[in-house]
């Protein structure tokens, strides 16, 4: 046939009948298109525009107060730098002086902070790719984070013998998990040791003060202070010596990190760290706040372990929380 038959639509008949009956097979609507999603869709499209357009001129508001801000405070001290030249005499040299000193430790901390936040960085890349390496068995990845680890810790006097004995038996070994494995165990678990040690320190010492402390405000102020030292503390056993800025933006990363992977798990365990205290919450309403306090600082610390940390928890035990209460109550 030059031309293709045209195809008949469906028949329905009844078999019972000695004769068929065809009859015409009403015709199927196509569904309808729900329009009601689409508008919603459109509708949400443009709040977030709208938001975003709120944000930015937000943004631009808050930059332009900033740059006047500072360039007020250029003009103030560059004319009372010129008032002191013009003075002749040795006021206007101290404080010439005084301004150049001041201009390169500004320098200096800037450096150091850049500093700080590039091995804060260099730990997040450093786990990241042993994360990948042990879940696809990349063995030439995981020889990457082994030289990056050893570089990480060469100038470490408490790590001198296990990078010996890690360099000894790492060309031995194939497999990709293997090897992040023995890394764990020879570098890092030492490490683990410590800063486990570093918050159930932390989280005694907020527990105690918050129970003797007569007032509230100095237990906030204590504990804020307290918690950013920890993570200090823990990030700089784990290679990095975070400053001013990258300690606000560490300590921002472990509150994220909580919020997103164990924001229940909190509410849990420190309800049941509670519970196992109602005790002493009894005999002082001072001291079960204590412990409430100090199992929260030992949360945090857990956190700051996982972000801090070069490797992901292999072969060793992630710490608990009810273990380090354990130790302050």
């Amino acid at each position: 046939m030059s031309t293709r038959q045209k195809r008949r639509p469906p028949k329905a008949f009844r078999p019972e009948t000695s004769s068929i009956e065809i009859q015409e097979s009403a015709p199927i609507d196509p569904m309808p298109i729900a329009e009601e999603p689409a508008s919603e869709a459109v509708a949400e499209e443009r709040q977030i525009r709208s938001l975003s357009r709120g944000l930015r001129w937000g943004s631009l508001f808050f930059s332009a107060l900033l740059g006047l801000a500072g360039l007020g405070a250029a003009l103030w001290f560059t004319s009372f730098i010129e008032e002191m030249l013009a003075r002749n005499d040795w006021i206007g040299w101290l404080a010439l002086g005084l301004a150049s000193i001041a201009g390169f430790a500004a320098v200096m901390i800037a450096l150091r902070e850049i500093w700080a936040l590039a091995k804060l960085k260099r730990l997040g890349r450093i786990r990241q790719d042993a994360e990948r390496a042990s879940l696809h068995g990349d063995k030439p990845l995981a020889s990457e984070v082994a030289v990056k680890l050893k570089g990480l810790y060469r100038h470490r006097e408490d790590l001198a013998w296990p990078l010996a004995r890690f360099s000894e038996h790492e060309n031995d070994i194939m497999d990709a998990r293997e090897l992040l494995t023995l890394a764990e165990r020879d570098l890092v678990a030492p490490l683990d040791h410590e800063t486990r040690s570093i918050v159930a320190q932390s989280a005694k010492r907020i527990s105690v003060l918050t129970a003797v402390s007569p007032l509230a405000l100095l237990d906030m102020a204590f504990v804020g202070a307290e918690n950013l030292r920890m993570i200090r503390r823990v990030s700089t056993a784990y290679g990095a010596r975070p400053g001013t800025l990258s300690l606000l933006r560490l300590a921002r990363e472990v509150v994220t990190h909580i919020v997103l992977t164990g924001g229940i798990a909190i509410g849990d365990d420190l309800i049941h760290q509670v519970i196992g205290h109602g005790v002493t919450a009894k005999l002082s309403a001072r001291l079960g706040e204590g412990v409430f306090n100090g199992a929260l600082t030992a949360r945090i610390g857990i956190a700051a372990i996982d972000v801090c940390r070069p490797l992901p928890f292999i072969e060793e035990t992630r710490p608990r929380l009810r273990d380090i209460v354990a130790k302050i109550s």
